[in-house]
């Protein structure tokens, strides 16, 4: 990961990994990251501010797109990466998601389990097939 936006987006998991966590409100919690790049930072708290405005309506999302799984039981990591890439796709996206899933993917890979990865590829994948199918029928 080397873009600006595949820092920030690395960077805002571990941001709302951590107040998740911690139970620590962002300021607290951005403070810890003072020493990253500015620019990665403004995308970053972008990203998990808006996660945590939209957070029932993503997680409703999640939920719709699991099959024989329940929302409670899945990996914190995992969790947190969906509802990043979800925000992401649906507020902040040009109509390319395909940068956002390899990052969400590749943080998964990289702070996951080790099915977390492919089971973060399926799901975005799916919500992806989603809305295309809704945006055809629209």
């Amino acid at each position: 990961m080397s873009s600006i936006r595949s820092q920030a987006r690395e960077l805002a998991f571990k941001i709302f990994f951590a107040m998740d966590m911690g139970k620590n409100p962002l300021p607290d919690v951005a403070t810890n990251f003072s020493y990253e790049s500015p620019v990665a930072m403004d995308y970053a708290l972008k990203l998990v501010k808006g996660v945590v405005e939209h957070l029932q309506e993503i997680d409703e999302k999640i939920v719709s797109l699991l099959e024989n799984w329940d929302f409670s039981r899945l990996a914190v990591p995992d969790k947190e990466i969906l509802r990043l890439a979800i925000y992401e796709i649906d507020y902040l996206s040009d109509g390319e998601a395909g940068p956002i899933v390899y990052d969400a993917v590749e943080i998964a890979k990289k702070y996951g389990t080790e099915n977390s990865g492919e089971f973060v590829n399926g799901i975005l994948r799916s919500y992806l097939r989603r809305k295309q199918n809704a945006a055809q029928e629209a």
